[in-house]
């Protein structure tokens, strides 16, 4: 299978995980509870995740229309994707630190901290091959940094969903 078409099935796949982050903030609006301060955080995780692996995804097949090398597309995009990939990271935690601070622990204690290791390993990995480091397998490395920012994305939805049908069942 063509790269490329693996790139336009994230680009797919990142787009129903953002609808699916729309649909649960829509739910969440109607809840007579409001919103909880981890609520939106783990939303701004949906929408992050999803949409950086939209946008992500589709910027190599842009690149290659100036007729730039494979090799230098793949490592451009890299060096782009470890910088939004880390400062998203990076946003991630601090918001996720200053919430702990302020009386609104994890609900679930290793979650926020596996999710921000596995995007954190993503950016290094997406570094290396941005400097050449990871020679030939800078292609799979890149996509499997967009494969990891989806699964962020469906796992906090996933958890998110659970909470909510927590609290609907205790009321």
């Amino acid at each position: 299978m063509p790269t490329s078409d693996i790139l336009i099935a994230i680009a797919q796949v990142a787009v129903a995980l953002a609808g699916f982050s729309g649909l649960v903030a829509a739910i969440r609006i109607a809840a007579p509870d409001g919103w909880h301060p981890r609520d939106i955080w783990s939303l701004f995780w949906m929408f992050g995740a999803s949409i950086g692996a939209l946008v992500l995804a589709l910027l190599p097949l842009w690149l290659a229309l100036f007729g730039w090398s494979e090799a230098f597309v793949y490592r451009a995009s890299s060096a782009v994707a470890s910088l939004y990939i880390g400062m998203f990271a990076w946003v991630m935690v601090h918001t996720g630190m200053r919430l702990t601070r302020g009386g609104y622990p994890p609900r679930i204690r290793w979650f926020p901290s596996t999710v921000a290791l596995l995007l954190i390993v993503s950016s290094v990995c997406l570094a290396a091959g941005a400097v050449g480091g990871l020679r030939a397998s800078v292609i799979p490395a890149y996509v499997g940094s967009l494969i990891a920012l989806l699964l962020v994305s469906a796992l906090v939805l996933a958890v998110f969903l659970i909470l909510l049908a927590r609290s609907a069942q205790r009321k």
